[in-house]
């Protein structure tokens, strides 16, 4: 680096720092503190240094960059320019993205998305870059990213960031965890600078969130009904029940229920159906990852439902005897689409509650504000069960 550079970064990063000072407490996220860090690292080749374009581009682009996020998998990235090229590995994080309107900027995506259609009508027309498991290098290379988004666990570090260069940040978010859902929004509205967009999203994600509390927040633990929440058939035996630690035991507890699977179990666990019969549950509560935004399984959704109700000595519980068995499906529980599930769960569990709500039209208007889904998704898909449409 030549003394004129040198120079000009010293006096750079001097008019930064002599800015006032506010407050007592220095926020380590303002752009002045970033690119005095990184005008600092640069100077003393730290690793991970900024490159002096990126230094460049911060300072014409200053006060609205550079910008930092730590993910959910605890690593710290900083943004010195806008970005434009995003791969997105799994579908929680492209209908993320769509919902604060930041698509426009994917040009990458995984295979799942390549293959649901329906849900992502422009995204699945992008070049693929393999499965959220299974990434593909050479077409991950070949978009010459600015971002890629996957989740915090797969695909393994030594499967993708192992085999890029640096200065592709991987960012690991999770999108459908319901304790850092809401935090991860944030920062990627911050990260593709769509904070309005996020803004607008998070205060409807944040009104029906509101709306539930506000109903069944009074109501004492022991007056709470009791739930049963399940995915089907066990793995080798029984059923397979959902206790702490899963995304449906979050959304039946934050809509009042109790699990009853509580202290018998966590996460994932075959249960016989003697036990659920013990149980006596109050209401059953069924995830399944079929229908949604695929059309043509609604009857695997039916199929399910009947499933309980037939089997052997389940109509002796009270959940089935008073027709309180119900299904919600992936594409609608978790994730952006969740507020909207949120209500429609809660009402099953408490209608009196819920009488004047009308959940098909909150549904509806997640759809219409927040996806690119077309008429055929809002008029045919089945995101939950029973909908009151013929079977």
């Amino acid at each position: 680096m030549d003394l004129i550079t040198r120079i000009a970064l010293c006096i750079l990063i001097c008019s930064i720092l002599i800015a006032p000072v506010l407050s007592a407490e220095i926020d380590t996220d303002e752009p002045r503190i970033i690119i005095s860090e990184g005008i600092l690292s640069y100077l003393s080749s730290g690793k991970n240094a900024p490159s002096i374009s990126d230094l460049k581009d911060a300072a014409d682009l200053y006060p609205e960059y550079p910008r930092r996020i730590t993910d959910t998998a605890g690593t710290e990235f900083t943004f010195y320019r806008p970005v434009e090229r995003v791969v997105v590995m799994h579908a929680n994080a492209a209908e993320s993205i769509i919902a604060i309107g930041g698509d426009d900027r994917i040009v990458g995506i995984g295979a799942t998305i390549k293959t649901n259609t329906l849900q992502f009508p422009e995204l699945s027309q992008l070049p693929s870059v393999g499965k959220w498991t299974e990434p593909d290098i050479e077409a991950i290379l070949a978009l010459n990213p600015d971002l890629i988004l996957t989740y915090v666990t797969w695909p393994e570090p030594e499967k993708l960031e192992r085999h890029l260069p640096s200065r592709i940040p991987v960012v690991r978010m999770e999108y459908y965890k319901a304790e850092v859902f809401r935090e991860e929004m944030g920062k990627t509205g911050r990260i593709l600078n769509e904070e309005e967009h996020c803004a607008n999203y998070l205060a409807w994600y944040d009104e029906y969130l509101a709306l539930v509390e506000d109903r069944i927040g009074s109501i004492p633990y022991e007056e709470r009904v009791r739930i049963y929440a399940e995915s089907g058939s066990g793995q080798s035996f029984g059923r397979r029940a959902y206790s702490e630690g899963t995304g449906l035991h979050d959304l039946l507890v934050a809509a009042g229920g109790v699990n009853v699977a509580s202290g018998h179990t966590t996460g994932y666990a075959d249960v016989e159906n003697e036990w659920v019969m013990h149980q006596n549950p109050d209401v059953i509560l069924i995830w399944s990852g079929k229908a949604g935004y695929k059309l043509d399984e609604r009857n695997d959704i039916i199929q399910l439902y009947e499933e309980i109700l037939e089997t052997p000595g389940f109509g002796r519980i009270e959940a089935v005897k008073n027709d309180r068995v119900y299904i919600v499906t992936s594409g609608f529980a978790f994730g952006t689409g969740s507020p909207a599930a949120l209500v429609q769960v809660a009402k099953w569990f408490y209608p009196d509650r819920f009488e004047d709500i009308n959940t098909e039209e909150i549904l509806a208007e997640y759809l219409e504000r927040f996806t690119r889904t077309g008429a055929e998704i809002r008029e045919q898909g089945t995101f939950y069960y029973p909908d009151g449409r013929e079977i």
